[in-house]
């Protein structure tokens, strides 16, 4: 079946591209986040990442806290509403996923 070689070679991207991936939850909130970001109108804020159904809030909160201190997401005060913090992949981030992209294009 060609989807395990497919799945294979996304794994082989991720080890490469996203070594801050640890967790299910962490490939779930980053995916979240930027799709968010690049595919919705608003970004995501915590109050929508929890009812994602990600995990229980105690470990998306924990998974949230490391991948900020990571440098792979940043929160950002919303413009609209100053008691909000949004969810936003940082540069870095972006560059990676982009490179998973280019590679599954090809």
């Amino acid at each position: 079946m060609e989807i395990f070689s497919n799945m294979q070679e996304m794994i082989r991207l991720e080890r490469k591209y996203l070594p801050f991936i640890e967790t299910l939850e962490d490939r779930d909130i980053t995916a979240s986040v930027g799709h968010h970001e690049f595919n919705e109108s608003t970004p995501l804020n915590l109050k929508h990442i929890f009812q994602l159904d990600i995990g229980s809030v105690a470990t998306i909160h924990r998974r949230i806290t490391r991948l900020v201190g990571l440098g792979v997401i940043v929160k950002r005060r919303d413009k609209t509403d100053r008691r909000v913090m949004t969810l936003h992949l940082s540069t870095h981030a972006k560059r990676a996923y982009q490179h998973i992209e280019l590679a599954l294009a090809t």
